[in-house]
């Protein structure tokens, strides 16, 4: 097949992270790929002078993203405003829109452009976008790929749509793996750390404080993307890692007894998974794919978004346990793991993509 993602600007978020995962499999496996990105959005006079009186360069260069790296034609088109032309993209017999700005240019695409798909990693209607127009691409006349049963949900229930192709994101086994462990010399919770209030890190951090009462030895472990700011610190004696290297990231996960998810909205939210292939059992609101991947009592727990007494209780649940009943639950989370390859993913995606059927 010819395939065109239309994609945001190459960045380290998680949701482009997936898209250059799967452009980089289906090239590998024979198919065309290629991926349409905005031009780069120029600073305006007043971004000019701000960067003039700090001493900056108003034109710095962009830092590093996951398509930096592909060996597949990334195209720039003219424009910063995700508006895109057709004559600038290739005919091709699929074209996907990966993020709710590209949804309203993979729906005006001509037929020859391709078979239209919009793949929804989550639901972009928040009150820092201009949420009537994002909702209003969940409407489009694209087939919807979705990444966790959470999100079928809501096209089903806000939006009338049943047409959804469910394609859970997989996780890379080789890269996240762990050997049978028993529980650490300290109880050990993790989570990633975010200031961005969507990632709940405030929560996570209050049921830590509850934690701390009843394990006063509680040992935390964090990393994230950015730096610790003043209005959200961690606790003392927190270890934090800040843009830990991809391989350091799994002794991180094996490090705990529990890794904690405290975040208000998400599509899938891959740490999750991360954690499980690295035998650690999972605390997690009810977002993204926890409800597929936590069965309660078995690989862990679940609470409600905000509930930071729930989290904590789940935690407490778990680091509780005696060693042997431990180690069940991190056997558990690892078997489960394993049948979520990206291969497994990638299969689901090109079945959907070249119309075999529902996945």
């Amino acid at each position: 097949m010819r395939i065109t993602f239309l994609s945001p600007r190459s960045n380290l978020s998680g949701g482009l992270r997936v898209i250059a995962i799967y452009a980089r499999m289906l090239r590998a496996r024979g198919h065309e790929v290629t991926l349409v990105t905005p031009a780069r959005a120029q600073p305006g006079r007043r971004q000019k002078l701000r960067a003039l009186l700090r001493g900056q360069a108003s034109n710095s260069p962009e830092p590093p993203g996951h398509l930096d790296t592909l060996d597949l034609p990334v195209i720039e088109t003219a424009r910063a405003d995700f508006h895109v032309d057709p004559d600038e993209i290739p005919d091709a017999d699929v074209i996907v829109a990966t993020w709710w700005e590209t949804a309203f240019a993979a729906a005006a695409m001509p037929p020859e452009k391709g078979r239209k798909f919009y793949l929804i990693q989550h639901h972009e209607v928040h009150d820092f976008l201009p949420w009537q127009i994002s909702r209003a691409t969940y409407y489009l006349p694209l087939t919807p790929i979705v990444i966790s049963n959470w999100l079928d949900g809501i096209l089903r229930r806000t939006y009338g749509r049943d047409d959804a192709r469910l394609v859970p994101n997989g996780i890379d086994l080789t890269q996240f793996h762990a050997p049978e462990r028993g529980k650490a010399a300290r109880p050990t919770v993790g989570f990633l750390y975010s200031p961005h209030p969507i990632k709940g890190s405030d929560t996570a951090l209050a049921a830590i404080a509850l934690l701390r009462q009843r394990f006063p030895d509680l040992h935390v472990v964090a990393f994230g993307a950015e730096p610790v700011t003043p209005d959200l610190p961690l606790p003392p004696g927190a270890d934090f890692h800040l843009r830990p290297a991809q391989e350091r990231i799994r002794d991180i996960y094996a490090a705990c007894d529990v890794f904690l998810c405290a975040s208000t909205a998400e599509g899938f939210f891959l740490p999750l998974l991360e954690a499980m292939a690295c035998r650690t059992p999972l605390v997690s609101t009810r977002v993204g794919a926890a409800e597929d991947l936590i069965e309660p009592g078995v690989t862990g727990y679940l609470a409600d978004v905000g509930d930071a007494s729930a989290l904590a209780e789940g935690a407490a649940h778990i680091l509780s346990l005696p060693d042997g009943e431990w180690r069940a639950m991190s056997a558990r989370n690892h078997k489960i793991a394993q049948g979520q390859s990206w291969d497994h993913a990638c299969d689901l995606l090109e079945s959907v993509l070249s119309g075999e059927g529902r996945s």
